[in-house]
């Protein structure tokens, strides 16, 4: 599963923090609101839901539990590194 910013247009107020801080150009403005033109550019840094000045990106994160003790590959780990 591949998780994108998501922008909460009804609060975007068109100011292009976003749009000008984004290392990579993924965001673009259409209508006076931003919006993720390039998602294939997103390298997920942060940096527009950081900027955001009323809050409106957002991006989500998934959590993946694992066993206590197994890396993801299910590999023995130590608790002593």
């Amino acid at each position: 599963m591949y998780l994108l910013p998501i922008i909460h247009l009804e609060l975007c107020t068109g100011c292009e923090c976003c749009v000008l801080c984004c290392p990579t150009q993924a965001l673009g403005m259409r209508d006076g609101k931003a919006f993720l033109m390039y998602p294939e550019r997103c390298d997920y840094e942060a940096r527009c839901e950081e900027v955001c000045p009323v809050g409106a990106i957002e991006l989500p994160y998934r959590i993946v539990l694992g066993t206590p003790g197994e890396d993801s590959q299910g590999e023995k780990t130590s608790a002593l590194g």
